[in-house]
C-alpha cells in the first residue's frame, strides 16, 4: 500500500506535462464530437479525453497540492477502468 501511495500521491510533474495532457484531452474531445456527430460512432474518445483532462489538471497543480493531484489521478484511472468494465459488459458500445 505504501508503494501505491508514493506513486499516486507524488508531487505534480509540472505545467509542461499538464499542458501536454490537456492538449491531448482537447484533441480527444474534438475527435469525439466529430465522430459522434458526423460518423455516429463510439464514445471511446470521450472517456479518453476525460481521463487525460483530469491527469493534465493534476499535473498542472502547484507542488504543495499533492493530495488533490493524487485524487485527480485516481479519478482519471477510475474513468478508464469504468470504460473497460462498460466495454466488457456491453461491447456494442465500441462498434455502434
Amino acid at each position: 500500500m505504501g508503494i501505491f501511495q508514493r506513486i499516486v500521491f507524488r508531487k505534480p510533474d509540472g505545467r509542461r506535462k499538464g499542458l501536454i495532457f490537456l492538449s491531448l484531452s482537447s484533441i480527444c474531445l474534438l475527435a469525439w464530437v466529430y465522430t459522434g456527430i458526423v460518423l455516429n460512432s463510439s464514445h471511446f474518445f470521450l472517456f479518453t479525453g476525460l481521463a487525460l483532462g483530469f491527469s493534465g489538471f493534476a499535473e498542472s497543480l502547484p507542488i504543495e497540492r499533492r493530495r488533490l493531484a493524487g485524487i485527480l489521478r485516481i479519478v482519471a484511472v477510475g474513468i478508464l477502468v469504468m470504460f473497460l468494465g462498460l466495454l466488457a459488459s456491453v461491447p456494442e458500445l465500441l462498434f455502434e
